[in-house]
């Protein structure tokens, strides 16, 4: 005959439930502490409006979503805003593919989606990831005005190129290492031999200011974020210097989410150059604070 159960006494169950609770708590606690982490971003930018404006659009989309967004602006060049990436003390930032990639030892090219594959592939194991490509185009173009263009028949870059030894020309500081500037790729392609080169700003200003004023003869803006002249020519990069430079988003894989990632590529694509070029135009024209452009962009494709 077998022998009956025993009976677990009602303040036993109750010591059960309890110690269950207590053990389940730390657990929910420790999950609900990892997904607001995930949800907290530090987003940089770079030194010129177009990237700051970027940054603030793709920022302020996440936060509209409920993500604690806090920004560090007008940080510096991609050599300084990528190692601040990926160093940890920045979690996402905005940038262009082309320009990205050449710095990561890639070759980017006119192609849009075969640059992305690029970029994503050298990507790959370091912990960051990017969104989707945005339409828009942001490259470096080098102008000079119409009297300089008259005065020496100047209409592409390799015309530009056979008469550089007799003008000067303005650009960022860092053009002179940079491959799609006067680096490597492009004197393999131009030869530039510039009489003096003065180094001042991001496309900015001050760039702007120079060619105006003729204290350069030729510089560098940004096709899609610079405030170009009146009086400027684009030349026409003939040997195809300038890769598709389209913007994207770049953040850390921890944060990098599925619901982040769709949140930043549908900013993406609505960022058409005209868009991107409206947003730019208002800081510097304007003078509207790139938080405030971005959000108009924003509300404009219902985006917040």
């Amino acid at each position: 005959m077998s022998q009956p159960r025993p009976r677990t006494s009602r303040s036993a169950w109750k010591l059960l439930t309890i110690g269950l609770a207590l053990t389940l708590v730390p657990t929910a606690i420790l999950a609900s502490s990892a997904a607001a982490q995930t949800k907290s971003l530090t987003v940089g930018s770079k030194n010129f409006s177009g990237a700051q404006v970027l940054s603030q659009a793709y920022g302020q989309a996440l936060e509209a979503k409920g993500y604690d967004v806090s920004y560090k602006d007008n940080i510096g060049a991609t050599e300084i805003v990528y190692a601040a990436l990926e160093g940890g003390d920045l979690d996402a930032y905005a940038d262009y593919q082309g320009t990205l990639l050449t710095y990561l030892g890639g070759e980017p090219t006119g192609d849009s989606a075969q640059t992305y594959k690029a970029l994503v592939a050298k990507l790959k194991g370091t912990g960051i990831v990017t969104s989707k490509p945005a339409p828009a185009v942001d490259v470096n173009g080098f102008y000079v005005t119409k009297a300089t263009a008259k005065k020496y028949k100047l209409k592409t870059m390799t015309d530009l190129a056979k008469v550089s030894n007799k003008l000067t020309f303005g650009t960022t500081p860092e053009c002179e290492e940079r491959p799609l500037c006067l680096g490597d790729t492009s004197q393999q392609l131009y030869g530039f031999k510039f009489k003096d080169i003065s180094k001042l700003d991001e496309g900015g200003p001050l760039t702007v200011q120079a060619l105006e004023d003729g204290d350069v003869d030729a510089a560098l803006l940004f096709t899609g974020s610079s405030v170009i002249p009146k009086d400027a020519v684009l030349l026409v990069d003939d040997k195809g210097l300038q890769p598709a430079d389209n913007p994207v988003f770049l953040m850390r894989k921890d944060k990098a989410t599925p619901a982040a990632l769709k949140i930043v590529n549908a900013v993406s694509a609505k960022l058409t150059t005209a868009a991107y070029n409206k947003m730019s135009l208002a800081i510097t024209e304007d003078k509207e604070d790139p938080s405030d452009a971005a959000a108009t962009f924003l509300k404009a494709n219902k985006l917040t």
